[in-house]
């Protein structure tokens, strides 16, 4: 089977190593026994997501996110067909942003019910999220200077760290097959069962005859323990 890949506007969004979600990606459904056809778009350049199984949207600065956005909308009936045949999207950083109704006053793709409000003053934390999809936590790092309001159901509900707005208790957006998160950087690799879940459900979404291989990813696994550890010790004072 041949898995089609998307990774969009890679050269304006991708701030914090994000290009390693691809490899990854890539990595693991090679691993399944399938071959994947990766392509690269960025701005200008002619696509439709509908072409391809997984897209993938990284970080970027405010400056590189407008620019984007101005692109992307161009595409706005496209990705909600995505979207709506349940194909799989991850957008991670301040990209998830776009698919709401707008960032401050800029319309943007109004696939999604919220809005997007812009601080002057900027957030980092390491964080900590659990999520009702997975059946462990999920590690990684969040830089932003925004503030998300809405009223779906959230990706994950926060153990440490900050969340979408000064309420802290929950972050990102799940709908469907669509994964969005401000969590930047490899959060595929950072989370070994996140990059599974992803891989798994596309490839038995794609095949009824699909059968998951079995796999050794100790390291990856040990890796994912290690940084769990050390922040659940911060979260706890020790």
């Amino acid at each position: 089977m041949n898995i089609k890949v998307l990774h969009l506007y890679h050269d304006i969004l991708n701030l914090y190593g994000d290009y390693g979600n691809v490899v990854i990606l890539k990595k693991h459904i090679e691993d399944q026994g399938n071959t994947v056809t990766l392509e690269k778009k960025s701005i200008g350049e002619e696509y439709d997501p509908n072409n391809y199984n997984f897209v993938y949207i990284g970080a970027g600065t405010e400056r590189g996110l407008d620019r984007v956005l101005k692109d992307i909308k161009l595409h706005k009936e496209q990705f909600k067909k995505f979207i709506d045949d349940r194909k799989y999207i991850l957008a991670t950083g301040n990209s998830f942003e776009m698919f709401g109704k707008k960032i401050e006053e800029e319309e943007a793709l109004n696939i999604f019910d919220y809005e997007v409000q812009r601080d002057k003053d900027r957030k980092t934390s390491d964080i900590i999220y659990s999520s009702e999809y997975l059946k462990g936590k999920v590690v990684g790092f969040v830089n932003k200077s925004t503030r998300v309001y809405h009223n779906m159901n959230p990706f994950f509900k926060v153990e440490f760290g900050i969340g979408e707005n000064e309420k802290n208790d929950y972050e990102g957006v799940k709908y469907k097959n669509f994964y969005g998160t401000h969590i930047s950087g490899p959060i595929l690799a950072r989370n070994p069962e996140l990059l599974q879940t992803l891989v798994l459900g596309m490839c038995k979404d794609l095949s009824r005859d699909f059968k998951p291989k079995k796999i050794d990813y100790t390291n990856e696994q040990r890796g994912y323990e290690l940084v769990l550890e050390e922040l659940t010790k911060r979260a706890e004072g020790k």
